[in-house]
């Protein structure tokens, strides 16, 4: 049984803000050891005439990548590396996916998520995999150039 990944009204990222006037609004729910969140390729998300734009896709799995970090593990990270998006086909507009992120090869201070993109028949449509720094509430600070952490994070890093 899927269990939703609780999310604030106030998030204000593009990709999972809930209340986001523009944003992608995707929400997640995990299932044993994947995350996943369904993206509706609409016509406001178009890039050429009836397709989806590929740099939506790739937002929307980026946001997925971030999410199974989160909701596998309870923390964040600081993206360190991300593949290409490997597209296996355009995606029609009105199209529906599911895009569901699992880990792979953890490591005490990196984590690697693989996301993949399916279509309503269950085929592939796109992949691309997300590596993480997982630093010290201090180093990540430092690195993401924070004077205090940002609400609603002060539970997703070790102290």
């Amino acid at each position: 049984m899927a269990t939703p990944l609780e999310n604030t009204p106030g998030n204000p990222c593009v990709g999972c803000g809930p209340e986001h006037p523009t944003g992608l609004r995707l929400a997640f729910e995990r299932e044993g050891d994947i995350v996943r969140t369904r993206f509706e390729a609409t016509a406001s998300r178009e890039g050429w005439p009836d397709r989806l734009h590929s740099g939506l896709l790739y937002l929307a799995m980026l946001e997925t990548a971030n999410w199974t970090l989160y909701g596998l593990g309870g923390r964040v990270g600081i993206p360190a590396r991300t593949s290409a998006l490997d597209a296996k086909r355009w995606v029609a507009t009105g199209e529906t996916l599911i895009l569901a992120g699992r880990a792979v090869a953890p490591r005490e201070r990196e984590a690697a998520i693989l996301v993949e993109a399916k279509d309503a028949t269950g085929a592939s449509v796109a992949s691309l995999s997300r590596e993480y720094d997982l630093p010290s509430r201090a180093e990540f600070l430092r690195r993401m150039g924070y004077e205090r952490m940002p609400a609603g994070f002060e539970d997703a890093l070790p102290p």
